[in-house]
């Protein structure tokens, strides 16, 4: 797997977590307080988001930092 099929992956997983706990994007960036268009670049897998951003995007959603980045957990 390259870096852009990891980010997009990372994306994904963002998104469908996101979406099982019914949140929308402006809730997320309103809670991260960042700007959407990059959260919406994040889950596309257009940017690579630090981990710190990560970590906290995972405790918003209430899931394991590992689910997030673990490249063998499939969806």
């Amino acid at each position: 797997m390259n870096d852009s099929e990891y980010l997009r992956k990372i994306g994904l997983k963002l998104k469908i977590y996101r979406s099982l706990k019914g949140y929308s994007q402006d809730d997320i960036v309103s809670k991260l307080d960042v700007d959407k268009s990059y959260y919406s670049k994040v889950e596309r897998g257009l940017t690579n988001p630090t981990l710190l951003y990560l970590k906290h995007v995972s405790e918003i959603l209430d899931v394991n930092l590992s689910d997030l980045v673990d490249s063998s957990i499939s969806l």
